[in-house]
């Protein structure tokens, strides 16, 4: 399946820590995804297309920014007057490959240079979005899809294990893509059976737990949801 679809693209992220309250600082608890142009598709293939050594001298055009401090209501009870920033955009392995062999945290200063360079120019493409945060960094810190590779499993660092492209959604391929397989008592779960992302990974559960009970679960759901809300009905009449 995986030659037949391919994987997914990988990724780069880059961890920061800044000193200073959400207040000081003018970030919310909220994600904000950030291109540098609307002609997503033509941006993609133009960076896609740079070598390793010219990616530090070209902006990030697509980043995905967020404050996890930010959304913990209790962050500030133990961690006073500090802050979490991620910036999170695509990246390929291919671009990091010549690293591979290397060990973690000693893959040598030319990988080393390169990623902090990219990391940077995110981190400055950030701040130019919020600019409070100019000046306040504590912690920088940048992963690669090698990474990604060495932390979470993925053969080559990808972000949403099989591609999403048309390959993958064509009948043939679709059909293969199911909890149920042919190895008794094997299931297959989560966003490899479904779609990419939460919603993917929570309806590629319900469809799992649907086969291995021989129950349409989405219907149940349904029903349910019906059944709730005429509850509410109810209560709000008596009311």
């Amino acid at each position: 399946m995986i030659n037949k679809v391919g994987e997914s693209v990988s990724f780069l992220t880059v961890f920061v820590g800044l000193n200073g309250s959400k207040e000081d600082l003018g970030i919310q608890a909220h994600n904000c995804w950030h291109f540098t142009r609307p002609d997503l598709e033509q941006l993609y293939d133009e960076y896609s297309a740079l070598s390793t050594e010219e990616l530090p001298n070209h902006d990030v055009p697509m980043m995905f920014i967020s404050f996890p401090s930010a959304k913990d209501p209790s962050w500030h009870e133990t961690n006073p007057d500090k802050s979490t920033c991620l910036i999170i955009t695509w990246s390929h392995y291919k671009w990091f490959q010549d690293w591979e062999n290397g060990r973690v945290k000693h893959r040598g200063e030319d990988y080393e240079s390169i990623k902090t360079a990219i990391g940077k120019r995110m981190l400055q493409q950030c701040i130019k979005l919020y600019p409070k945060m100019e000046g306040k960094v504590e912690y920088f810190d940048v992963g690669t899809p090698l990474s990604n590779k060495y932390y979470l499993g993925f053969q080559h660092g990808e972000m949403y294990g099989l591609d999403h492209n048309m390959a993958r959604f064509l009948p043939q391929t679709s059909i293969q893509l199911r909890p149920k397989t042919d190895i008794p008592g094997l299931y297959l779960t989560g966003q490899d059976v479904m779609s990419v992302g939460l919603a993917g990974g929570l309806y590629g559960g319900l469809l799992c737990a649907s086969a291995l009970l021989n129950r349409n679960l989405y219907n149940d759901l349904q029903a349910l949801q019906k059944e709730l809300k005429k509850s509410e009905d109810t209560e709000k009449k008596q009311k």
